[in-house]
């Protein structure tokens, strides 16, 4: 089946729906194109308090109230999983597992997916007690003890989530120091039942049917210690979901999209924004700034 809509949004997160919402409202052809529920990583986080004109919103309301934004401007959803974007002529061929859409304008929003840690056990036990959204399974775990991995703004965002609900953390961190915001590191350090395993890394996840215990090794000593916990909660970093414009040669070496200051990508009309842009900085708001941004320029261009 082949489509064709001016403008195509590969990402339903707050980069893509807020792009879908600028440019309806100038009166452009949008489709949205995702595989997953509308609203990305956003629908996995428990408690969202950086993100301007709420105090404290959860993660699925916050996806929610922008889906139904784009929805209420006559923005279109299109389900399926991008497999190639290709550029024929002056227009884009967005070919997904459902259908082939053109399009005049392409922003890639598709956001990241988790990094894997790599161990024994880890892909043995997944959905048995291996798990990259505490929000999602952490109240499985209710009254046990568990491990989180990670020192950055997720891993102890998602520790002080699961800290109301099980009986004991553990957090596995490689360095002594976190990358995570000063308040959100203050809020771990005083929360009781989180106890910081430093300078150690994951070894191997043991079990019989579900996870018994983590094994790890503290870097400086080299001793190998066993934790019994019932959950493994990775939050090590992110992948860009790149992989359908990686023959264009519009990524870094990682795989995130390399774009000038109007977040367009090397190829005219192709543009990139949120997660999978190659920035420093990855949040809610930044996604919904860099979906602004490539709308407004989009829209500029198409008046021309």
């Amino acid at each position: 089946m082949n489509k064709k809509t001016h403008v195509a949004i590969i990402g339903a997160g707050p980069a893509g729906l807020t792009a879908a919402i600028y440019l309806k409202r100038a009166m452009l052809d949008v489709t949205i194109i995702d595989k997953y529920a509308p609203g990305g990583k956003v629908n996995t986080t428990a408690h969202i308090e950086n993100y301007p004109g709420y105090e404290l919103i959860n993660g699925p309301e916050l996806a929610t109230k922008m889906y139904e934004h784009a929805l209420s401007l006559g923005a279109e959803v299109s389900y399926g999983n991008v497999l190639k974007v290709d550029k024929v002529d002056e227009h884009f061929l967005v070919t997904t597992d459902e259908e082939v859409i053109e399009a005049a304008y392409v922003i890639v929003a598709s956001g990241t997916k988790e990094r894997l840690l790599g161990v024994p056990g880890e892909e043995t036990f997944t959905n048995r007690g291996v798990s990259y959204c505490a929000v999602c399974d952490g109240s499985f775990y209710k009254g046990e003890e568990v491990a989180v991995v990670g020192g950055g703004d997720a891993a102890l965002e998602e520790a002080l989530y699961l800290a109301t609900i099980v009986k004991k953390i553990y957090l596995i961190h490689r360095r002594q120091g976190f990358r995570a915001s000063a308040i959100i590191v203050d809020k771990v350090k005083s929360t009781p039942n989180i106890e910081l395993v430093l300078d150690s890394v994951p070894l191997e996840i043991v079990g019989g049917k579900v996870v018994e215990g983590f094994k790890v090794q503290n870097i400086l000593s080299h001793e190998e210690t066993l934790i019994p916990v019932k959950a493994v909660f990775p939050f090590i970093g992110q992948i860009p979901n790149t992989d359908f414009v990686q023959h264009l040669g519009i990524t870094t070496e990682a795989g995130f999209l390399l774009t000038n200051r109007e977040l367009e990508t090397p190829i005219k009309n192709l543009f990139g924004a949120g997660d999978c842009v190659d920035q420093n900085l990855r949040q809610i708001v930044v996604a919904a700034g860099d979906g602004a941004i490539t709308a407004l320029h989009i829209a500029k261009r198409s008046s021309l």
